[in-house]
């Protein structure tokens, strides 16, 4: 007897396939178009996957005098790792305290947290500014990293990971004679992986996109990232399309990479999380 086909699932799969589709459209234009020559016709999309093809453009993008590629993939790769790093330690402890310990003004501490998520960064930018000139540290790599470093995201998504954990488990720890410290590295840390991997993920994808406040803090060109680095080449020089794209190519292949590898966890972070930066 054959199973009935439910109409629902397959409606979503439909819809999940055709969204894909359009988010994918984009890309796929970009690549090719950076591997087709500088004259090819790419708004025909019947010739898209037909030769010929060719890596003059990265080439042109990598060996160019205006465009120090590697420097500002190195860059980027630095500061945005930093950056993660900087958020997973600060975020874990500030989840952990929230979660575990009993203080005058804890709740309301975590509120200031939490509203710190609906000010828009746009409207931080200006007084970060000022600060930054004020101490001196524009065009310097602290003044990509340090701003960053604070996550109301990470301290919710961890916290609320936490307070799910058994609370005989930091019973039997205490029972034991095991400190905060190291109660936080043998039991939390361990069973909050999946929470940080999310975390871990997210933060690196967002840091290493981050475009308005390296464009304003940053004028040094071997101290810009990615994404200004390609802004800077492309009003340098008059430049095609081809070679623009080449250069954003070789920008999202690390966030593809990224993507393609720990898609699972990205997925199951939205899910547990239900939060979307």
């Amino acid at each position: 007897m054959r199973k009935k086909i439910k109409p629902a699932p397959v409606l979503v799969t439909l819809l999940a396939v055709l969204l894909a589709a359009v988010w994918w459209l984009p890309t796929l234009w970009s690549i090719i178009v950076a591997v087709k020559p500088v004259n090819a016709i790419v708004t025909d999309m019947s010739r898209w996957f037909t030769p010929p093809f060719t890596l003059d453009n990265f080439r042109y993008v990598f060996n160019n005098d205006q465009a120090d590629m590697i420097r500002w993939l190195l860059n980027s790769f630095v500061i945005s790792s930093a950056e993660t790093l900087g958020v997973a330690i600060l975020s874990l402890m500030a989840a952990y305290s929230f979660s575990k310990f009993r203080y005058p003004g804890r709740n309301f501490w975590f509120w200031i947290i939490m509203a710190g998520m609906m000010v828009p960064a746009q409207s931080l930018m200006i007084p970060m500014y000022l600060l930054f000139r004020g101490v001196n540290l524009l065009n310097t790599y602290q003044s990509l990293i340090l701003p960053g470093l604070g996550s109301s995201f990470g301290v919710i998504l961890l916290k609320q990971f936490m307070d799910g954990l058994p609370e005989s488990l930091f019973d039997a720890a205490r029972i034991d004679g095991a400190g905060s410290l190291r109660t936080l590295w043998s039991i939390v840390v361990p069973l909050t992986r999946p929470a940080m991997s999310s975390l871990l993920i997210f933060t690196f994808l967002q840091k290493w996109n981050d475009f308005l406040w390296p464009f304003i803090s940053i004028t040094k060109k071997e101290i810009m990232t990615v994404p200004v680095g390609i802004v800077f080449f492309r009003g340098q020089t008059d430049i095609s399309m081809a070679y623009g794209m080449a250069a954003n190519v070789a920008a999202i292949l690390p966030v593809l990479i990224v993507f393609f590898f720990f898609q699972k966890q990205i997925v199951k972070g939205i899910a547990f999380s239900g939060i979307k930066e």
